[in-house]
């Protein structure tokens, strides 16, 4: 099991930062507590789970790092001139500097960290049962579930695209503690995360849990905040994907699609949506934050400092390539300037312009949405030689204002998951499943590699544990 190095002795001796509830979402740091003197009650779990949320919305993760900064300038849909860091990661020159390394193990430690507190929480409900705590079943699923996300992720970032037997994974960490635990194989891994991920649906598809409770249990409200049974089943779709298994993919996309209650938006509510905040229709899950905005005003919004990333200089042309139809993405998620363009689209409107918050509305960092689930079922279905898998694709485009075509391609599917998921942090990942040639930032077209496309793990990881 691996956690930050420098502060294993402070993480191992203490649990997480505890946290309260203010207002159902708004979470405030309370100080450190014993593990066993915190989770023997409902709100110790409670706490201990928002805690870990709050360390996912972190900018070592998916506060910046893991969202729209660095997966997405390795995506090529930013650059800063006159910034090192940022031009050499997006050469992808991972190892010659120093702030590039570090970031990737700040990647590495911070998620294994935030995964030793989860593993905590669920080593303590070990303890408890459905009888002697009322949402067991809800804190045990979303925590696994929360698990399994984060290796995921971890996998997808560190090891290559194969997965044959010999084909090296990550550590899978079940502990809380500072024995090292063994890197094992792709396949292992793929299969604990496969299983968490169905374990964590069966204790989340149980609505008579949720009926119980009343307008005092505030952990059960804003379900889209917290890892919930349709982000069980939409993550369980991107795994089965990535490993080629499409009947399985098929069948949790659409479970996604049908039974979730979303609905994707019309293109006229494409500007009003999602611009820093998770998406009233959309959002299968997300990370409730306010914070968020700090982050993107200044690296987005404006161009200030030595981090602020510029849009690829042909972002209008990619946008406008579609044949028939406005993009409404373009015109919503962008602002040009005399210099080329801002990207707005995770830039909160209501603090940016000291505006009231719309009733119901959300800041926050948007994981997994549901047209994700649509070009699952589109490639998918693609790959069977099913006529449906158009039918899914143009759903998309329709709700962007494109015009439907008429024969679907992969690259299509490529090119629209390309626009729609800028800020997201899944462009890399996608291109890597496919191994696709990259075109960067100078418009030159980069051959896929493993050189591209898997980060070593850090050696510190190495240099710790032997």
């Amino acid at each position: 099991m691996k956690t930050d190095i420098k502060n294993i002795a402070v993480i191992l001796g203490l649990l997480i930062t505890s946290f309260s509830c203010n207002n159902f979402l708004d979470v405030h740091p309370q100080g450190e507590v014993l593990g066993k003197e915190l989770l023997t009650t409902r709100k110790g779990f409670e706490n201990a789970m928002y805690g870990a949320y709050a360390t996912m919305r972190t900018p070592a993760l998916y506060g910046k790092n893991m969202s729209y900064y660095i997966l997405d300038i390795m995506a090529q849909y930013f650059s800063c001139q006159g910034n090192q860091g940022i031009t050499d990661l997006s050469a992808f020159n991972y190892y010659k500097n120093a702030d590039v390394k570090k970031v990737f193990l700040d990647i590495w430690s911070s998620m294994y960290q935030n995964i030793s507190y989860v593993n905590n929480i669920l080593i303590n409900l070990e303890k408890q049962s459905p009888k002697s705590l009322e949402f067991y079943d809800i804190y045990k699923g979303e925590a696994l579930g929360l698990r399994a996300f984060m290796h995921f992720d971890l996998l997808r970032l560190f090891t290559d695209q194969t997965t044959n037997d010999g084909t090296t994974g990550i550590v899978y960490s079940t502990d809380f503690s500072v024995k090292p635990s063994d890197v094992i194989s792709k396949k292992a891994v793929l299969h604990k995360i496969i299983s968490e991920l169905r374990e964590a649906e069966h204790l989340l598809d149980n609505p008579d849990l949720y009926n119980m409770a009343t307008e005092n249990d505030a952990y059960l409200r804003n379900r889209s905040t917290h890892f919930n049974l349709h982000a069980a089943r939409a993550t369980l779709a991107r795994v089965y994907m990535t490993i080629g298994n499409i009947d399985s993919a098929i069948y949790y996309a659409n479970k996604v699609i049908k039974e979730s209650g979303l609905s994707l938006i019309s293109k006229t509510e494409v500007a009003g949506d999602i611009i820093g905040t998770l998406s009233g229709k959309e959002t299968i899950f997300g990370l409730y934050s306010k914070d968020f905005y700090t982050n993107t005003k200044t690296d987005l919004y404006d161009a200030t400092t030595m981090l602020s990333l510029d849009p690829r200089r042909n972002i209008q042309q990619i946008y406008n390539a579609s044949e028939g139809g406005n993009d409404y993405r373009y015109s919503s998620w962008f602002r040009p300037t005399n210099e080329g363009h801002r990207f707005i689209k995770l830039t909160d409107k209501v603090q940016l312009e000291n505006g009231k918050r719309p009733e119901g509305q959300i800041p926050g960092i948007n994981l997994i949405r549901l047209p994700e689930m649509y070009y699952i079922m589109a490639e998918c279905l693609l790959q069977k030689g099913d006529n449906l898998a158009k039918n899914y694709f143009n759903d998309v485009l329709k709700s962007r204002g494109l015009a439907p075509v008429k024969s679907l391609t992969l690259p299509m599917i490529t090119n629209e998951r390309y626009k729609e998921f800028i800020g997201k942090g899944q462009s890399f990942f996608n291109m890597k499943r496919l191994n696709l040639d990259i075109v960067n930032i100078g418009e030159e077209t980069i051959p896929a590699s493993n050189d591209i496309y898997v980060i070593n793990i850090p050696e510190e990881e190495f240099n710790y544990r032997y």
